[in-house]
């Protein structure tokens, strides 16, 4: 099922809470993890900063993707029990298909 930005409006951004500090953790330790490594393996100040910056990014990226994900899981969680307790009103074309499911199981 869809997700519309109507549905959307309704509810309160998750980011703005409880997801706001998932991407800084994301990018934050694995560039910790670098820096201790670089300063034991005794790497070059240019090659760890180097290594550092490509780290940083990557992560950020994956934080931005993994933060997106969790968010779009929540704002469909949020929607689903909406609906559990009538909310929204009116009927999707995926709730007539779920009915036809329940006729052939019974």
């Amino acid at each position: 099922m869809k997700i519309t930005s109507e549905q959307i409006e309704n509810f309160e951004d998750p980011a703005s809470g409880k997801l706001k500090y998932l991407r800084p953790i994301i990018v934050l330790v694995p560039a910790f993890i670098v820096c201790v490594y670089d300063i034991y393996a005794k790497i070059s100040f240019m090659d760890s900063m180097l290594r550092l910056f490509i780290t940083i990014i990557f992560f950020y990226v994956v934080g931005s993707i993994a933060q997106s994900i969790v968010r779009r899981l929540m704002i469909q969680a949020m929607i689903d029990k909406a609906k559990k307790n009538d909310i929204f009103e009116g009927e999707d074309e995926d709730d007539e298909y779920d009915e036809d499911e329940d006729e052939e199981e019974n």
